[in-house]
């Protein structure tokens, strides 16, 4: 199948016609990942309707090759937080193969990719890591203290209970005090 093909099966994901949309789908699915460069491409192109570039996300996301995962690090940067948080869930679907590519996020300048990188690291819990959420804590972006509540309580030990204690006593936020709470209780069982 030609790029051109795959572009105009692209393009009919956002179609009204439930059919066509569905059959667009599976003509993508078909050549893939022969043609995984093409999805790569198009997911970045911010032209797209949103419907379409999630679309786009699933469907590389169910093929979980490797060479998506620079693409997805990519998306956590995205304007559409759908987009982010699609990107996010999928790099913390590989695992620990994910890692290295999102720590390369956690220091970003924009706040939106730390807290996706911070969140899918969170959901790995490689013990290794522990510093990274410890730093992710005294972040000045709650969403980005809230993925390091989930990343101390998933890793725990001394070191994360101690920085959970400290977040459920002085953050400001109510959300991670109540996580941060809730985290508590189940590593102090």
């Amino acid at each position: 199948m030609s790029k051109e093909e795959i572009v105009n099966a692209i393009q009919n994901l956002n179609d009204d016609d439930d059919f066509v949309r569905l059959e667009a789908e599976s003509t993508i699915a078909m050549y893939m990942p022969d043609e995984i460069e093409v999805l790569h491409e198009e997911v970045l192109n911010v032209d797209y309707p949103k419907n379409t570039r999630l679309t786009i996300v699933e469907l590389l996301r169910d093929l979980k090759d490797p060479s998506s995962m620079e693409v997805f690090v990519k998306l956590l940067n995205d304007r559409n937080k759908w987009i982010r948080r699609q990107s996010s869930s999928a790099l913390a679907d590989y695992g620990e193969d994910a890692v290295e590519p999102l720590l390369t996020v956690i220091d970003d300048e924009n706040w939106r990719a730390r807290g996706g990188a911070i969140w899918a690291l969170g959901k790995i819990a490689r013990p290794d890591t522990l510093d990274v959420f410890i730093k992710a804590a005294k972040d000045e972006k709650s969403f980005v203290r809230s993925g390091s509540v989930f990343g101390l309580g998933n890793i725990g030990g001394d070191e994360a209970i101690e920085t959970l204690k400290y977040l459920a006593e002085n953050d400001e936020s109510g959300y991670i005090k109540a996580n941060a709470l809730t985290f508590l209780d189940k590593l102090e069982q």
